[in-house]
């Protein structure tokens, strides 16, 4: 039974599984590839090899002579969460607790306002330590939050966690209703829609800027901040149709900024390409179109 039970150990931490055109998945045990370490920043990318049945491992940055080569074990959605929720899926997949360099620094994902406010701010931004537990000083100016301030700062990310899925759910239910309306041509559906858009808007607005002491940037914002700049695109649209451009275009244009600051925020935390990154950038560059401002639009797709 000990034997056995090494053997599948041996298995479930060396094997990556693979999804097949045919909605199977496939396991693989290799040899090379299972010998790559992991690295929550990643330098290379696992995929299949340029022959059918191959695997190969592709850099995804310019590498430096000696340097390790690694790639993610996790998916994207994992790799884009915060340091403790990727310790959780590697130590519960793998076992191991993850020492990476930026499991190893303060996470970027995590961050809360400076309280130099307003000498520092918007550039200051405190950032949540490796130990899980305190903050970093402030990027810009030093300072380190007191222990009572770092409290509240910790206590309103977690009202933040416990709001912003609602907000969210409620903001892409209230863009698929004015997709819906739109496809139909309905106007009746289209104006109760966006009542209902409005109001979703609203609570996203509410969400993010109850909690003064956490970032604009903090990881959670930047999710309301992408819901909220989906559903304002698409009202944009329905504005468009109904010949409304002037208002149209002032939803585009706070939908751009918003899409265009949590694209941004979310490569400086982790600024490898990845596939969600890929789609954001091709939505920012459609919002460009619709502003006619064509380099801007270029510039997402090049």
């Amino acid at each position: 039974k000990e034997e056995l039970w090494r053997l599948l150990r041996i298995v479930e931490v060396n094997t990556f599984e693979t999804p097949t055109a045919d909605g199977r998945r496939l396991v693989e045990l290799l040899l090379t590839t299972s010998r790559v370490n992991h690295s929550c920043s990643p330098n290379a990318l696992r995929g299949p090899g340029a022959e059918a049945g191959t695997v190969e491992v592709r850099a995804i940055r310019p590498l430096a002579a000696g340097e390790e080569i690694s790639i993610s074990y996790v998916d994207e959605e994992v790799l884009m969460s915060p340091m403790p929720a990727r310790r959780e899926r590697l130590f519960g997949r793998w076992q191991f607790q993850c020492q990476c360099k930026r499991c190893a620094t303060p996470d970027r994902l995590r961050a809360f306002r400076c309280s130099s406010d307003p000498a520092c701010n918007p550039r200051g931004m405190v950032l949540a330590a490796p130990d899980m537990t305190s903050l970093a000083p402030c990027r810009c100016c030093g300072k380190s939050l007191t222990f009572e301030e770092a409290k509240v700062a910790f206590g309103e990310e977690q009202e933040l966690i416990e709001t912003v899925s609602g907000a969210i759910r409620e903001a892409q239910i209230a863009a698929g209703s004015v997709s819906m309306a739109l496809e139909q041509r309905d106007g009746k559906a289209f104006g109760e829609a966006s009542e209902a858009a409005i109001k979703a808007l609203a609570r996203c607005g509410t969400v993010a800027g109850s909690h003064r002491a956490v970032h604009p940037s903090h990881h959670l914002v930047m999710g309301l901040a992408k819901a909220a700049s989906a559903l304002r695109a698409v009202l944009g649209d329905g504005l468009a149709a109904g010949q409304r451009l002037d208002k149209a275009r002032e939803m585009w244009g706070i939908a751009a900024r918003e899409l265009q600051e949590a694209t941004e925020s979310q490569f400086e935390a982790l600024p490898v390409p990845t596939d969600g990154r890929i789609g954001d950038l091709i939505g920012l560059g459609g919002l460009y179109r619709r502003l006619n401002k064509t380099a801007e639009c270029k510039k997402c797709l090049s």
